[in-house]
């Protein structure tokens, strides 16, 4: 898959930035002594940045942590001075070889966030939980922001912001100490790549969880125990449709990535079909063609690779292979129940438009 980098002066090879500074390393600097004063600003409250945590919310906290730095502060990576970025990072946290992290498709970046920020709300921002629930759950969160990594620059910092402002909203304060900080990354990371496979999301949050427990504290005071009274807690039974969706949509992008590699090795070296592959997982992933239209084609490749006489020996590779399946099957389920909503909400109109254009009943006169 080509890599777009829209924000990226090939010039100076370094990003479009407002400081005129053209060394990455000067650029990092200057980023770091601009918006960490900023961060702190926007959690003690100085900056007052209301919201529900969606994407409108999201884009004002990200302008405003980078907007001495860059032009294109509070814009998400759809949004570049020279088009959008859609790339892959290294990270080489468990594997000396290095591991791909992919991020959500930047044409459902305001999708996205808006859904995190849907969800939090039925939540109640996480308040009424004790300091490990809060941990759990804002570990989940900050890999739902991290993974989707709304912004070419700054996502880091933009969760930490959005992590601490949810934290005093649920009676907790959310600071990370130099020790922790340092092991963020490696943690977010683990999170991205899923090393316990994609059927395990919360095992894979673990290390991220148990960071974040270090970082949280009870704010005092009557108003911070209230936040944190149980009856403020409001838990999910499951996430909530577009939730799922995106969930299935990882599963399948990371699952098809490995299955497509698998096809290559059967075939010989030959890499026909595990491309075609990747490009009927691209075109659900972006809204070209549906799980419906597409799902048998890539489940019978997942099939192939999970019963071949060789493959089938590898367990990480038959995870992946039933990971895939399963995400298809998943996002199928959400289509129909999408369609079946749709007409539901299409007959009710229609009743209505019914019901309003109906002639009114004549008046029968008094009877003589």
């Amino acid at each position: 898959m080509a890599i777009q980098d829209g924000f990226y002066d090939p010039t100076h090879q370094v990003i479009y930035n407002r400081l005129g500074i053209t060394n990455q390393d000067e650029l990092r600097e200057a980023e770091g002594a601009l918006s960490i004063p900023a961060m702190l600003r926007v959690v003690l409250g100085v900056v007052d940045i209301p919201g529900q945590f969606d994407a409108a919310h999201i884009k004002q906290i990200h302008r405003e942590l980078f907007k001495d730095v860059y032009d294109w502060a509070g814009q998400t990576r759809a949004n570049g001075p020279n088009g959008p970025f859609q790339g892959q990072k290294p990270t080489y946290v468990l594997n000396p070889k290095g591991n791909l992290m992919r991020y959500g498709p930047y044409e459902q970046l305001d999708q996205r966030l808006d859904a995190i920020g849907a969800q939090l709300q039925l939540e109640n921002n996480l308040r009424g939980l004790s300091p490990a629930q809060f941990a759990q759950r804002a570990a989940y969160y900050f890999d739902q922001y991290n993974h989707t990594h709304a912004f070419r620059e700054g996502n880091g910092r933009t969760i930490q912001t959005v992590m601490a402002v949810l934290g005093r909203q649920a009676g907790y304060e959310v600071e990370l100490g130099p020790a922790a900080a340092a092991q963020l990354n490696n943690v977010r990371d683990i999170a991205i790549i899923r090393p316990h496979g994609p059927l395990q999301p919360e095992k894979n949050l673990e290390p991220l969880a148990l960071l974040l427990s270090t970082a949280i504290k009870p704010l005092l005071g009557p108003e911070a125990e209230k936040l944190r009274d149980p009856s403020q807690a409001q838990p999910l039974k499951e996430p909530i449709p577009d939730m799922q969706r995106m969930e299935a949509q990882r599963v399948l992008q990371a699952s098809a990535y490995v299955i497509g590699g698998a096809l290559r090795d059967i075939d010989g070296g030959d890499t026909t079909r595990g491309n075609q592959l990747l490009q009927q997982m691209s075109r659900v992933l972006n809204g070209q063609a549906t799980a419906t239209e597409q799902g048998s084609i890539i489940q019978q490749a997942a099939l192939e690779v999970s019963k071949h006489p060789v493959l089938k020996q590898e367990a990480p590779l038959v995870l992946h292979a039933v990971a895939l399946a399963q995400s298809v099957q998943q996002l199928v389920k959400l289509e129909q129940h999408v369609q079946v909503q749709r007409q539901v909400e299409a007959k009710v109109t229609l009743t209505a438009e019914v019901k309003q254009n109906a002639p009114a009943p004549k008046r029968r006169g008094p009877k003589l």
